[in-house]
């Protein structure tokens, strides 16, 4: 049974409220990723599929919190003189507009999923044998979403989310996204860590793997996870709380990652561009007195009295050139001396 502690109407109230601040979040981030995707690109072409993915999800994200408000008004000022108030209306979950809903969070959340696990098979140098288990999961979380999503539609006379029918499809489906995240935040996290740690670096660059482990494996969105599935196995209506929030989660996770990607900050960018510095030799004066300069930028110009037969000036090459020179004859006297003294 629910929680007496959270009346459901106040449950529904305060999700939609915290949705509310997610979705503004959700939208500054949208229009920096397509800033980032379109006119402030680093790549010659726009990157079509990701703007068309991030759009997709900012558009059903939208739907989402629209719907939300659109239930909010007509249980608390439409329909709030009908038997039950606001409670038994927030209680039938057959309503189209709460079907909706669930079929939106159900299609975001694949599309999120996606993006995450695309992110490990990129970060595992795009090896797919890494990426069976979390794909599979994958499918299993949609079967189980749109199944559920059916369930709700023929729930006319079940008035709680926690009804043993939805309760099966409902905890598979929660079960299934926390295995999946949770399975592709330790792949990402091992793979991203170790990818980093060998760079070393500043505390500030240690402070910066650390978030980009965070955004990159998408572990906000599994902590949240976390607490859906405890508060609904717990049969509490703080699991609305949580679960429409996480539906603007759904979308954030995959963005953040995109924006990422599009400003090149990702962990495969930042490994390639310490591996190309540390590749990168330097010649310093001896004394460590001087500018520092990179070796494949300095350019010698020819010594015109070194090529003509002259004797050279008195610089470094020059007399490189012939202490060479004294070597050599030296050497070949001592040679002599030696065939002579054998004859």
């Amino acid at each position: 049974m629910a929680g007496p502690d959270i009346p459901l109407d106040k449950a529904y109230l305060t999700a939609i409220w915290l949705e509310t601040l997610f979705y503004g979040m959700n939208f500054v981030l949208y229009w920096t990723c397509m800033s980032m995707l379109t006119w402030r690109r680093r790549t010659p072409r726009v990157n079509k599929l990701l703007v068309s993915i991030g759009t997709l999800m900012f558009a059903f994200s939208t739907a989402h919190v629209s719907l939300g408000f659109q239930r909010l008004i007509e249980g608390f000022i439409v329909l709030r003189d009908q038997p039950g108030g606001p409670g038994a209306f927030f209680s039938d979950v057959s309503i189209p507009a709460n079907v909706v809903k669930v079929g939106i969070h159900t299609v975001n959340s694949i599309i999120g999923d996606s993006i995450v696990v695309w992110r490990c098979w990129l970060v595992w140098g795009r090896d797919w044998k890494m990426c069976i288990l979390p794909i599979l999961l994958i499918i299993a979380s949609a079967i189980c979403g749109f199944a559920q999503t059916v369930n709700f539609a023929h729930a006319q006379q079940l008035h709680s989310a926690f009804a043993h029918s939805l309760q099966i499809w409902n905890g598979s489906l929660f079960s299934l996204s926390l295995a999946t995240n949770v399975v592709v935040t330790m792949l990402i996290s091992l793979r991203v860590w170790y990818m980093l740690r060998m760079e070393g670096g500043s505390a500030t660059f240690r402070y910066w793997r650390v978030l980009v482990i965070i955004i990159e494996s998408g572990m906000i969105y599994s902590v949240a996870l976390v607490c859906e599935i405890t508060l609904y196995f717990l049969g509490s209506n703080a699991f609305y709380i949580v679960y429409d929030p996480i539906a603007q989660l759904t979308a954030i996770t995959p963005t953040l990652i995109i924006v990422l990607a599009a400003l090149q900050l990702t962990s495969s960018d930042i490994h390639s561009r310490l591996t190309r510095s540390k590749n990168v030799h330097v010649f310093q004066p001896r004394g460590g007195v001087g500018t520092t300069v990179p070796l494949d930028t300095l350019q010698f110009a020819p010594n015109d009295a070194i090529l003509s037969g002259a004797q050279p000036k008195s610089t470094f090459l020059s007399s490189i050139v012939s202490s060479g020179a004294t070597e050599s004859d030296t050497v070949l006297a001592t040679k002599r001396e030696a065939e002579e003294s054998l004859a």
